[in-house]
């Protein structure tokens, strides 16, 4: 008999558990304009890449649905871009070693994919996610979901009150090497309600990387062959 009541203490704990972690989610999907951003195919944002020194270049990053995406720009006077085609991602960059096109490291393909989302990140794995609470991040409580697949293992920090995804920590969970990167937004725009990041960084060891968002282009469409792996350089 108290096995039997502890159980259904459980199942009821376990319940409301869930209907939290469901009405947090729903806030967070209208705070970032979900709805409105499942009507848009591509997007095209300008802006600046800000490298280690803090020096701004201007580069364009394209978006298409259903995760390809372009970042590609001018670096000292030479072109660079870094694409991933919904399989293969590749870049060419004059700050690596050889001025060619090569396949992308996993540091690369990891910021690369983890750049930009129409809306919110969440939301593809809105399904699959497993809600952890309030957790601690740089001395504040956010609620936390994770959301752990064959690929990657990710922790998305949702602020308590206004209900905005303001940090990402994305492990690799493939390979030899493993990767963590922690990304950061720190301040959105909105376009009639749907939530743009200002600018996004990625911080890991040895590495800091920042794309600046300035102007925004919806729907502007976007051929297949701009993510396409060039057949030389």
């Amino acid at each position: 008999m108290r096995f039997f009541l502890l159980l259904i203490c459980c199942t009821i704990a376990s319940l409301g558990y869930s209907q939290e972690a469901e009405e947090i989610l729903q806030e967070h999907f209208e705070a970032h304009g979900q709805k409105q951003w499942e009507e848009i195919r591509t997007v095209e944002i300008s802006g600046k890449l800000v490298d280690e020194r803090y020096y701004g270049f201007p580069m364009i990053l394209t978006y298409k649905r259903p995760g390809k995406i372009r970042i590609a720009g001018v670096y000292e006077n030479k072109r660079f871009a870094q694409a991933y085609d919904g399989t293969v991602a590749w870049s060419i960059a004059p700050w690596k070693k050889q001025y060619q096109v090569e396949t992308a490291t996993a540091s690369e393909e990891l910021i690369l994919r983890n750049s930009y989302t129409p809306g919110s990140p969440l939301y593809p794995y809105r399904e699959h996610l497993q809600f952890e609470g309030l957790r601690d991040m740089e001395g504040v409580l956010y609620y936390a979901f994770t959301m752990a697949e064959e690929a990657y293992l990710k922790t998305y920090f949702i602020d308590t009150e206004n209900y905005r995804l303001y940090y990402e920590q994305i492990q690799t969970r493939f390979g030899s090497q493993n990767l963590s990167m922690l990304k950061v937004i720190d301040k959105y725009k909105s376009y009639g309600g749907m939530l743009i990041p200002t600018a996004v960084r990625f911080e890991a060891d040895q590495l800091e990387w920042e794309l600046v968002f300035d102007e925004v282009l919806l729907g502007v469409g976007a051929n297949d062959k701009l993510f396409a792996r060039p057949e030389s350089q």
